[in-house]
């Protein structure tokens, strides 16, 4: 959040530059420059502020990605992506965690954990075809 708030005040968008972009409008290549660096700097933003801050070899990190690791295997087994009461059954009896713990350390819902391990899956579905 610090390198953020650096980059935004060292670097400001000036008038200059604001000014072209209303001259040469939104297909400039100067524009989208800027455009994807702002792009990223919010999505560095976001990736910092939507996690939970844990020491990386804390035990509730390393249940965490045990848990996390599974759930991707489950998917893969099953060819579906588990529903919660599934989930909390098969982690119930594997001494994993349950949903609840999931979301509240990834700070994503069940649904955002669904669409990120299928794209984590696909990625990688897609470097082993090239």
């Amino acid at each position: 959040l610090y390198y953020i708030y650096f980059v935004l005040t060292t670097y400001p968008l000036d008038l200059a530059k604001s000014r072209n972009i209303e001259k040469n409008g939104l297909q400039n290549s100067e524009t989208i420059n800027i455009s994807n660096s702002m792009d990223q700097l919010i999505n560095y933003y976001y990736f910092l502020a939507k996690r939970r801050q844990y020491p990386l070899n804390s035990n509730m990190m390393l249940f965490y990605e045990a848990a996390y690791e599974e759930l991707k295997q489950m998917t893969i087994k099953n060819n579906k992506f588990p529903e919660v009461k599934e989930w909390n059954k098969y982690a119930k009896q594997n001494n994993l965690l349950s949903s609840e713990s999931l979301k509240y350390i990834s700070m994503f819902d069940w649904n955002y954990l669904k669409i990120k391990i299928s794209r984590e899956l696909n990625k990688n579905f897609y470097k082993k075809i090239m």
